[in-house]
């Protein structure tokens, strides 16, 4: 964890596996390692990042992965020194979701993807690698939609 006197806010770096342009028909993403090695060796003026929030979905956590695959997750990110804060539900069509506004089959591809979620972010709690956070929500309707959507339903 961070050594400067304000601890709080916490900082956390965002690894998702298509930041900064990687993935997605480009350069090919980053590796959760290697996002893990990045962050733990990042310093300014003696301040480093105290963890990591994390988009589950593939390559790096995927939704439906498994309790051993958690612990392993865990102990990576801890072995660093760092903590999981916040965990993205992977809502939005391309990563299995649906919206949450749009039809039966969108609703409850929706749910199933918070519902896995909430799930991981459980047991990362219960596993001590991630002492607090949220489970990060999108409606996955993009803006222009949202009131067509919500009158058809």
């Amino acid at each position: 964890m961070a050594g400067h006197a304000n601890n709080y806010p916490k900082l956390h770096n965002a690894a998702w596996p298509g930041v900064v342009g990687k993935g997605g028909g480009g350069e090919p993403p980053l590796s959760l390692d290697t996002m893990l090695d990045l962050t733990a060796a990042a310093e300014v003026d003696g301040i480093r990042f105290d963890g990591i929030d994390l988009f589950l979905c593939d390559p790096h956590v995927p939704i439906d992965a498994s309790d051993g695959e958690l612990e392993r997750l865990a102990e990576r990110v801890q072995s660093r020194g760092l903590a999981i804060g916040s965990v993205v539900a992977p809502v939005w069509p391309p990563t299995g979701g649906g919206a949450a506004m749009g039809g039966a089959e969108d609703r409850a591809r929706f749910l199933k993807q918070v519902a896995g979620a909430c799930r991981i972010a459980r047991m990362l709690r219960g596993l001590g690698v991630r002492p607090d956070g949220v489970v990060r929500i999108d409606s996955a309707v993009a803006p222009a939609d949202a009131g067509r959507l919500v009158r058809r339903s």
